[in-house]
């Protein structure tokens, strides 16, 4: 496998097809912490925030990508981004889909066609927050987990027409940035409005963690990322991230917005300090030189391996939970529902599932559309 970039080396802040060193393992990190979580650690492990850093990075991604094709082409293929996308993820959810149904059933939960829906035409979000998941069984529902995808294909079903519009004619990138920009602060004031007025559905908070509205800043700020570092010609911006001091203080951002517990804070202001601290962290790490030891460690060939596998852990780990309750008990809710004794059976059946599934899917479902990607101008490495 070759990359445009090694570690040591910064990536380009201009636009390019360029692998970024770092993200490959960012992405392992991001599904490990979810897994984790759904294994009955919730209340303990900030899997959410892994969720979060998905949708920051598919943002930073998708719109880097998007400016390099404009600035190569003079122009956005919308049509052919949709079909990159459906071949990048459309083959792997139908098999995930299919076996949900399947192990779900199996486990006595209620299934039904208006959730098999919600999970092929991506408002599983929405689905989850007025019909509700889990119905039938104690225990985890492999269904529950597609929000987050429904939010992200919800965005791009917008995104790619706002990036051809502003970028016609002078593709002014500074107004582009600022637009961003004020529509983080938008998305926030909405969450103050959600939290304070509540809503018509379930309870507030699993509307504002789930729902695009209230949740698509988290995918903005990764786009804003995109457009400041289009637009750092004198490296202002990573001069800035590349600092300690500033290191350290969205290392402690971050912290606040695990270990502040006050509803007002949690569904309001800390989703954004996530993507604010985000924002010169995975600069430094992709695009400086001062965490140079830190991206080694991301740029591992496991790290690697496993953010390459990220998309389809996340589909399938799930299932492979609901099949090791099935044998164990519901590990899901926590070591002390089944035991500390069972725990461990529970977690080794789940974790092992979990990776293969993933690495079947992956080789077998997902590699052989990587050509037909190619086809319609997708940049990947054939890993």
């Amino acid at each position: 496998m070759s990359f445009s970039t090694t570690v040591g080396t910064a990536a380009s802040a201009r636009p390019s097809f360029d692998y970024l060193s770092g993200l490959d393992g960012l992405r392992a990190c991001a599904v490990l912490l979810v897994l984790v979580a759904h294994m009955g650690f919730s209340t303990a492990i900030p899997g959410g925030f892994g969720v979060t850093v998905f949708f920051f990075i598919s943002g930073l991604l998708i719109t880097r990508l998007l400016l390099a094709e404009h600035a190569q082409n003079g122009r956005i293929a919308v049509g052919r981004f949709y079909v990159r996308r459906l071949f990048r993820l459309y083959p792997a959810l139908l098999v995930a889909v299919a076996l949900a149904a399947l192990t779900f059933s199996a486990a006595g939960g209620i299934m039904s066609w208006g959730k098999v829906f919600s999970a092929l035409f991506y408002y599983a979000n929405y689905y989850g927050i007025y019909a509700h998941f889990g119905q039938g069984r104690d225990g985890f529902d492999p269904f529950s987990i597609l929000w987050s995808l429904a939010v992200e294909e919800q965005y791009y079903l917008v995104f790619p027409f706002i990036c051809v519009a502003v970028l016609a004619g002078t593709a002014d990138l500074r107004r582009f940035s600022r637009g961003l920009a004020g529509s983080v602060v938008l998305v926030l004031a909405w969450r103050v409005i959600v939290h304070h007025y509540g809503n018509s559905g379930g309870g507030t908070s699993d509307y504002i963690y789930m729902a695009t509205d209230t949740r698509i800043d988290s995918i903005l700020y990764g786009a804003w990322l995109a457009l400041i570092l289009a637009n750092d010609t004198q490296k202002h911006w990573r001069r800035f991230s590349a600092s300690r001091v500033v290191q350290a203080v969205c290392l402690l951002l971050l912290l606040a917005s695990f270990v502040v517990h006050h509803p007002g804070f949690g569904d309001t202001l800390s989703y954004s300090l996530q993507g604010l601290a985000l924002m010169p962290l995975i600069t430094a790490i992709c695009f400086t030189t001062s965490t140079t030891s830190l991206t080694q460690l991301l740029e591992t060939s496991p790290m690697r391996r496993i953010g390459n596998w990220s998309y389809s852990l996340y589909l399938y780990h799930p299932v492979a939970i609901v099949l090791a309750e099935i044998w164990w008990g519901p590990g899901s809710i926590g070591p002390q529902r089944i035991g500390w004794q069972t725990y461990p059976a529970f977690a080794l059946t789940a974790v092992l599932l979990s990776f293969a599934l993933a690495v079947s899917s992956y080789n077998f479902v997902e590699k052989p559309f990587l050509r037909w990607r190619r086809r319609f101008g997708a940049h990947v490495t054939d890993t």
